[in-house]
């Protein structure tokens, strides 16, 4: 049963303004640097990958002996000062997996000083500051086209790092200068309400924060994509804002939310995933329930110490550092979630991997729910402070606006006598250990194509930071973009062109243990239009019976159409038995100059075309195709 509330007042911000800061940059901060670090593990075998992640998790347990050593005022000091200044750190030097790991750890031990800093405010004051440092930092990406100032050099993303830290750095020296906050008798039962911020995270790293994970599962333009996100997100604060939140939660209530969030993730997020109108329809709810359940779960952990006796409150004893084991097991939470679902495309999980984001749903429900009968203090309702937050979040558009102004004029389709055509498979933009699309466009414009085919492009996958390669490479070379999805929506293959679509399909093939998919387009040329197709096949030694059965599907598919070129990463040298059914009596043969090294990747082509002009580069192959 609840014990007797405490006496606090109705603010959600005791303390003053300082705290929601530091909570809103602290957690957009963690979000970069988890944008940061997990491209990081798509490059290691997946055992060194679960390894630094252990140990990226485990970091959070240091909060434990840093307190009682130190204190609770050097537990805050280290925690989001040590994540500010990785930030810098990740801005000033190279990506690696060093860097990425200890991005990784800073954060988890960032995320258990959170709530030390934090205490004191309601559980409604912590979610709504958390949601505005998301929103944010997502306004933040869209106004440099979904590519992280993390990864990028030069002055301007230089100046919003030094904002972002400059700003952090300011709360946390008000917040330490201002001193602790005693904590209450805290019980395991409390404490693990802490842990709810690792899954919360885990949602809006996935889906809820991200706009190329809208756009691609959405089918939605980027720009459409991230009002529809402003718009939840808006929601989502008027909603914390207006006290519609009661003070005695019922637990099964937030386990019915926790299930229906966990249904939503896991639906629109991973293999299996529903995609169109209906991920627009479930995206506004689930950031409403996700904040709600934010806000019930951390009330307890965020209490205060009580005038009131023990007795009289109806609180168990025990050491405020319990809770700092409960935000660390968030923190678990928060890397057993996102580092198996980024891996999932290299490493495919023995199970789907819409379980992982389903899971992230129902934890925060039961996190929500076991904390839901203890509580802190909560707002009075104020319809008029809803409206001004909502409001308020009309200002994050102006990412939306600058994305939209700095879009780059498409030329006017052209119907070239040639088709210059690339074959690239960019492997998720990672060069050498860095997100650079930059490198990949640099890459196809020296070929001076005029149809670009690509294998292996992230569109909101964590493993690519969850950028839009898609959109930002169309942006950036000024070409057209037809996309299909692969594994899910956010990762798939992708044909970029200057010339006109007449008509474009995709289709997702299911012959093995990873889904692979196939996307094509019509391109007119004077002398006919040409059919463009690209795809990327399973990938390992012991997937020869996929691969084979992948290239049945796409054959049937393709059923013989004249004036077709079929390019891609094939997984398997050009040679192998697998490959066969490509040319046996088809009608595909492999374009002229292709086989002068033993690759994986091919083009192939109909007789009625005429292929020259050869470039054979790590990944990329070029050609020149003319119909007869």
């Amino acid at each position: 049963m609840e014990g007797p509330a405490e006496p606090a007042g109705p603010s959600i911000v005791p303390q003053g303004s300082a705290r929601l800061t530091l909570i809103a940059v602290t957690v957009a901060v963690l979000a970069e640097m988890l944008r940061y670090a997990l491209p990081q593990y798509a490059g290691l075998s997946a055992g060194s990958a679960a390894g630094l992640a252990l140990v990226a998790a485990l970091a959070g347990l240091l909060a434990v002996p840093l307190r009682l050593l130190a204190g609770p005022r050097s537990l805050v000091a280290v925690g989001v000062g040590g994540l500010l200044l990785t930030r810098l750190l990740a801005q000033a030097l190279s990506p690696g997996v060093a860097l990425g790991a200890l991005g990784a750890a800073c954060g988890m031990l960032a995320l258990t000083a959170l709530y030390e800093s934090s205490r004191g405010l309601s559980g409604v004051g912590f979610a709504t500051a958390a949601i505005a440092g998301l929103a944010v930092d997502t306004s933040l990406r869209m106004a440099f086209g979904t590519w992280d100032p993390i990864w990028r050099s030069g002055p301007v993303p230089w100046a919003v790092c030094l904002v972002v830290v400059a700003v952090g750095g300011a709360a946390l020296a008000r917040e330490l200068g201002s001193g602790m906050i005693a904590p209450p008798a805290i019980s395991w039962r409390d404490a693990l309400g802490a842990a709810a911020l690792g899954p919360f995270m885990a949602l809006q790293v996935l889906v809820l924060s991200s706009p190329a994970f809208v756009a691609s599962s959405g089918w939605l333009s980027l720009t459409n994509a991230h009002v529809v996100l402003i718009a939840g997100q808006a929601l989502a604060l008027a909603f914390l804002a207006s006290g519609l939140a009661v003070r005695a939660v019922p637990g099964g209530l937030c386990v019915l939310g926790g299930t229906l969030l966990g249904l939503a993730a896991a639906s629109v997020a991973g293999t299996y995933a529903l995609n169109g109108n209906l991920v627009v329809i479930a995206l506004i709810p689930a950031q409403i329930l996700a904040a709600w359940l934010l806000a019930v779960a951390c009330r307890a952990p965020l209490r205060r110490a009580s005038a009131r006796p023990a007795r009289e409150t109806g609180a168990s004893s025990g050491p405020v550092w319990r809770v700092d084991v409960g935000a660390a097991a968030g923190g678990f939470a928060l890397l057993a979630i996102l580092v198996p679902y980024t891996l999932n495309p290299s490493h495919p999980l023995p199970f789907p991997n819409n379980a992982l984001s389903g899971a992230a749903g129902v934890l925060l429900g039961l996190l929500a729910a076991i904390a839901a009968a203890r509580g802190g203090p909560l707002p009075a309702r104020a319809p008029l402070r809803a409206l001004v937050a909502a409001g308020a979040s009309l200002v994050l558009l102006a990412g939306t606006a600058i994305f939209a102004w700095t879009a780059p004029d498409v030329p006017a389709a052209t119907r070239a006598g040639d088709l210059r055509l690339v074959s690239y498979n960019i492997r998720q933009a990672m060069v050498e250990g860095d997100l650079d699309p930059e490198h990949v466009a640099r890459s196809i414009e020296a070929q001076k194509p005029s149809v670009v085919l690509l294998q292996d492009v992230g569109r909101g996958a964590v493993a690519s930071g969850t950028t839009d390669l898609g959109v930002w490479l169309s942006r950036r070379l000024g070409m057209r973009l037809v996309w299909g999805p692969g594994t899910d929506s956010q990762y798939g293959n992708a044909i970029l062109t200057r010339l006109g679509v007449e008509t474009s399909g995709r289709g997702r093939m299911f012959s093995g243990e990873e889904v692979r998919g196939y996307v094509w387009a019509r391109i007119p040329l004077p002398g006919g239009s040409v059919d463009v197709w690209t795809t990327r096949l399973a990938a390992g030694a012991d997937q020869t019976e996929s691969r084979a059965g992948e290239v049945t599907e796409i054959v049937k598919a393709w059923s013989g159409a004249p004036r077709t070129v079929l390019a891609g990463d094939l997984s398997a040298l050009q040679r192998s038995p697998e490959l066969a059914g490509l040319t046996e009596g088809t009608g595909l043969r492999r374009a002229p100059g292709s086989l002068e090294q033993d690759r994986a990747d091919g083009v192939f082509g109909t007789d009625d075309l005429i292929f020259s002009d050869v470039v054979q580069q790590p990944g990329l192959l070029a050609v020149t195709v003319r119909v007869e």
